[in-house]
């Protein structure tokens, strides 16, 4: 080969080499250029498939029927020597509706123990357990530490010594992505009932629980904003509302909310807006300004939302028509509070009440003397076994 062949060759090679790196290079441009759009696909079908699944798993929320539970307790000794009218006594009832299984899975760690926290304000894991420890934990109105026991049936409450602590806990609203369960607790302390709400919100799609934090943005310019919106939606309703039955400004945004189906419900207590407790609506639209990023986004894609028309109502304060347990003092200065309460009702119910749970029972009292033949042929149908007149009979 002569040199100029030689030089001809080296040239075409180089030619080729220069041909096949420009390709490389425009194609490695090309790729690049629409790697963003790649990534921007996949974000927006992350989404789209979030809200098919949303859509399409969906499934309906079970919870087990109602289940009602009651306690008694009462002192040892009444608190005026000989006044029967003076014992300290306490009744703890609870009225659960406990989800069973939301959207379609029965493993609920996370509402469960807020459920537990809020409810029952203890550590147990299971409902049951942190139920009965409630339960047997009386409320009195005055120390009295362990000189009390359990009884059958309520006893009668008088004011100042008589107590009735409840709590309440179901499903309040249900939707494509929220369930929202609802707790109250009425406590009546001897002269006033105080009654309060909580609400936990779950996402049924992610499976946690999320806070009020994860709702709206702990910003204090955006809440000075929001109070103005609440305020705004007073003045609206103050136009419907008699002179005597105005509602003050609101002085902050309450802790307390609850997503309802058309709006978030803001809870005031008692006395800060109105002599009852008041919650105010503001519909979703207004509030967008104030919602997280996360929680545009859940809002984005929910719907079917569902009322629950269960909401659970408070006993009366003397719920039994028995008249007043007398109660002599017994031997031991002390008795355990542990040992397990003898009267408790469980109820169970689709309908999620059940009146003939409501029945009265009477206790044959334990007899403390020796029988003595009285002479009467039969017992007066108006009296009981202890001789005296039954409550339901006598005469008001």
């Amino acid at each position: 080969m002569t040199k100029r062949n030689l030089t001809i060759v080296i040239i075409l090679l180089a030619i080729i080499d220069l041909v096949a790196a420009g390709w490389y290079m425009s194609r490695r441009i090309e790729a690049a250029g629409n790697m963003g759009k790649v990534f921007d696909q996949h974000e927006a079908s992350e989404v789209i498939a979030e809200a098919d699944t949303v859509v399409s798993e969906s499934q309906p929320d079970v919870f087990d029927d109602m289940q009602f539970n009651t306690y008694y307790f009462i002192s040892n000794t009444p608190a005026i020597k000989d006044d029967h009218n003076t014992y300290y006594t306490s009744i703890k009832h609870v009225k659960v509706i406990w989800p069973k299984k939301i959207n379609g899975d029965n493993e609920l760690p996370s509402l469960n123990k807020e459920l537990i926290k809020n409810a029952f304000d203890n550590t147990q894991t299971k409902m049951k357990d942190a139920r009965y420890v409630y339960l047997n934990t009386p409320n009195f109105n005055k120390p009295i530490g362990d000189d009390y026991h359990s009884l059958v049936k309520a006893p009668k409450i008088y004011p100042l010594y008589g107590n009735v602590s409840q709590v309440l806990v179901y499903p309040y609203m249900t939707s494509a992505r929220l369930l929202v369960m609802k707790i109250d607790k009425v406590e009546y302390n001897g002269s006033t009932t105080s009654e309060s709400c909580s609400h936990i919100h779950y996402d049924r799609f992610k499976q946690r629980v999320l806070s009020r934090l994860d709702i709206l943005v702990a910003d204090v310019d955006k809440e000075n904003k929001l109070l103005k919106v609440i305020n705004k939606k007073i003045d609206e309703l103050n136009k419907h509302r008699g002179s005597d039955n105005q509602l003050q400004h609101a002085l902050n945004v309450p802790n307390e909310i609850c997503c309802s189906k058309n709006g978030v419900l803001f809870t005031f207590k008692l006395g800060s807006i109105y002599s009852q407790p008041i919650e105010i609506c503001i519909d979703y639209d207004k509030l967008e300004p104030f919602f997280t990023e996360e929680f545009k986004q859940l809002q984005q894609y929910n719907k079917d939302y569902k009322m629950f028309d269960n909401a659970l109502k408070p006993e009366p304060i003397n719920a039994s028509q028995a008249p007043a347990a007398v109660v002599a003092p017994v031997a031991s200065s002390t008795i355990s509070h542990e040992s397990k309460p003898a009267a408790k009702h469980h109820v169970k119910s689709k309908h999620y009440y059940n009146d003939s749970s409501k029945k009265k029972s009477w206790v044959k009292p334990t007899r403390t003397s020796r029988k003595r033949y009285s002479g009467a042929k039969r017992r007066s149908g108006y009296h009981g076994y202890s001789g005296k007149r039954h409550w339901s009979r006598r005469r008001r």
